[in-house]
């Protein structure tokens, strides 16, 4: 399991052995939140390179948040958490996107 959280953005990949070979085992899951504040990349331009990309489960850079993780002896639930408004004391929180990750079994699965 890895975690990031400098490129202002919502991630989720599955890392491979082989970084070039999408067909090579799943051996880690990378987990990347987003900021309360600071914008992120560009959305477009991100989403357009995706299927380039197949080790990414999921990407979003057009909302603002936070991410919430439940360890488990059965799994580890990662919840992509987002705000209504960031200038807003009083903004709602929402779940955008959840994952679950189970033990001895590498790689996000959408839930």
């Amino acid at each position: 399991m890895f975690w990031g959280g400098d490129i202002h953005s919502f991630w989720t990949t599955n890392l491979h052995a082989k970084s070039d070979d999408p067909g090579s085992p799943v051996v880690a899951t990378e987990f990347v939140g987003t900021s309360v504040t600071s914008d992120g990349p560009p959305y477009d331009a991100f989403n357009a390179i995706l299927p380039m990309n197949p080790h990414v489960r999921f990407f979003d850079s057009r909302q603002r948040g936070y991410v919430s993780v439940t360890l488990e002896e059965k799994n580890m639930l990662t919840n992509f958490r987002v705000i209504s408004d960031p200038q807003d004391p009083h903004a709602s929180v929402s779940t955008l996107k959840s994952f679950v990750v189970e033990p001895g079994r590498a790689g996000a699965i959408a839930v």
